[in-house]
């Protein structure tokens, strides 16, 4: 395991770290990641998370965590939905490179 810190390449700590640090946020705020443009979702992303409303945090690395919101005017819960690399959320989403 590689142990150098690197802004790419974060190690695991580093990420548990991100990871950690966006939970914190999220208990704060339910809103504080970027509501994922409807264009970018498709009926097999919308199958697979159960939801057309996906938020996205930005980890340390370019890794991505996704969340969705659920619940009712008072109780709102930020629900995980899973985290990834900028390789795998690209590949899932559709961007391509320029």
């Amino acid at each position: 395991m590689n142990s150098i810190p690197s802004k790419t390449n974060p190690t695991y700590k580093q990420l548990l770290i991100s990871i950690n640090n966006a939970i914190k946020n999220l208990k704060l705020n339910p809103h504080f990641g970027d509501l994922i443009p409807r264009k970018y979702l498709n009926s097999k992303l919308i199958e697979r998370y159960g939801t057309d409303k996906i938020f996205r945090i930005e980890l340390v690395g370019f890794w991505r965590l996704l969340y969705t919101l659920i619940g009712d005017e008072t109780k709102i819960i930020a629900f995980i939905l899973e985290y990834m690399d900028h390789e795998a959320y690209n590949k899932l989403f559709g961007y391509r490179k320029k």
